[in-house]
Parts: C-alpha cells; structure tokens; sequence
C-alpha cells in the first residue's frame, strides 16, 4: 500500500505545479447555510480538488455554513443537503495554475448534531479544527497537501474512527487525546508526520501507522501507558522511555496506566522518534 501513496503523492505534485498560460479566470463566491432544526446526526461529505480547505465549530443554532470561492470557467459549486447529509465540494476540470492559490472553502459544523465527516482533498492547504464537534467518526483523504487537524477541546461523543489518508504530505495532528477515538488509523506515503496524543484521556486508543517514506513523530503525554509494535524496514527509531519487552517497546508504567495507547506502526524508510510531553502541553 505504501508504494501506491507514493506514486499517488508524486502524480498530485506534479499536476498541482501544472500551468496554463492565459487561461480565463471567473472567481465567485457562494455562500450557504442551515440553521438546526432538532437534528441529531448529520453526514458530511467534502470533496474538494486543490486549494485552501478550513473546518471549524459553528455558531450556536447552525447546523452548517459553507462560502465557497471558485473560479467559474473551470469549475461547479456543489452544495447539497438533504435528510442529515451535506454534500459540498467543486466539479470540473482538474485543477491548475492559480486555482490552486485561489480557490478555497470555509466549512463550519454545528456542534449540536452528532457528526460523521468524509473529507477528499487534493492539493493545497487544509487548516481542520474539530475540536468541540461531536464527532462520530471522520476520515480525510489528501494528496499533495500540508494539512493541520487540531482537537483543542475534548469531543463529547465517542468516534469509532479517525482516519487520515495522505499521498505526499506534511501531515500534523494535534490533540489526539480529545478526540475520544477508539482507533485512529494513518496511511502515508511521502512527507512529514506528526501526531500528537495530548488532550484529555477518557479510554484506551488504538492507533494503526502505515508509512512509505518520511518522518514520524509521536508526541506522547507523560502518564499516559503506551505500546509501540514496530514493523518496519531501513527505519530508524528512537525509542527513549520505551522498554521492549518481546517484540514490543513499553512504557514503564504500561501495567498501572490509567489510560493506555497501543501504537502498530509500519513504515518502510525514514524514522521514527518518539517524544514525551507534559500533559497540559497545549498544541500547537
């Protein structure tokens, strides 16, 4: 799998750095919006081709509003809703020059629904801030992009997943002890990762690593009981403040641990370090 982000990371790279010379630019704007309504759940599907991508809470009593910028010779707004599920993204030609540096879509989610979020994005920049939403689940699928999810409060809700799929990428997650997840799952094929376990513990987590080539942070609260299965090939990792036992790295405090985080990693080159925080350490 890890050779298929790769090319998959590669081909994006280079149709993002694609160029059309002369070609005719229409921007416009479009903005849409729903107030709640006593729903309780609510699908999010974005799919959105290159540009600047941002997530963030709604104001009390939104269910949901979106501004799209979009330029209008190459591409059609899709802003659909319809019994609890929201589709939003562009359709058209692929993506290039300065649509890139132009487009961008502002997504707010209000926090009163139960939320599952299915995010496909290209290439670009992608700021997602879910911290506050109650999340159900959410997977994001990215290409070329530099991506930043941030938990900065705890969600109320317990996720059954968070996923997070990147081809060539600088990847950095923070909060991941907010997220109240049964299992976050990270495929990547090129770049840079961070994932930072921080925030306020309630269970046990389960986190599955898949990398081609590149970098691995893990930024661990102190306290907290971690595991770390290692599969890997030409990889480095550091392993300080892991004792293995078997074929895996523990924590000293692995057996008493109030909360404990089992970490599966395969990774094929590249490292693997893993680094100790203080607890309130706030993301950044």
């Amino acid at each position: 799998m890890s050779k298929q982000f790769v090319a998959l990371g590669l081909t994006l790279v280079m149709a993002a750095c694609s160029t059309e010379p002369g070609a005719a630019q229409d921007w416009r704007t479009v903005t849409q919006s729903r107030r709640s309504a006593g729903e309780e759940r609510l699908e999010v599907v974005v799919e959105y081709g290159a540009g600047r991508l941002r997530v963030e809470p709604a104001t009390p009593g939104t269910l949901y509003r979106a501004t799209l910028r979009y330029d209008a010779e190459r591409f059609t707004p899709v802003t659909e809703y319809r019994d609890g599920r929201l589709r939003i993204g562009i359709g058209g030609s692929r993506v290039r020059g300065k649509t890139k540096e132009g487009g961008r879509l502002d997504l707010a989610v209000g926090t009163d629904v139960a939320v599952d979020l299915d995010m496909e994005f290209g290439a670009g920049t992608a700021e997602l801030e879910l911290g506050g939403l109650r999340i159900l689940s959410a997977e994001l699928s990215t290409g070329a992009s530099d991506v930043h999810v941030r938990f900065s409060s705890p969600n109320p809700e317990r996720a059954r997943l968070i996923a997070l799929e990147a081809g060539a990428a600088s990847m950095h997650a923070y909060g991941l002890g907010n997220a109240n997840a049964e299992r976050v799952r990270f495929a990547g094929g090129v770049g840079e990762v961070v994932l930072d376990f921080t925030g306020e513990w309630r269970a046990d987590m389960r986190a599955d690593v898949e990398m081609g080539i590149g970098s691995l942070t893990l930024r661990v609260p102190e306290g907290l009981g971690v595991r770390v299965i290692k599969d890997s090939f030409l990889t480095s990792f550091d392993s300080e403040g892991l004792i293995k036992r078997g074929g895996s790295y523990y924590s000293q405090n692995w057996d008493t641990a109030a909360h404990k985080l089992t970490i599966n990693v395969d990774a094929a080159f590249g490292s693997i370090d893993v680094e100790w925080v203080e607890p309130a350490t706030a993301s950044n």
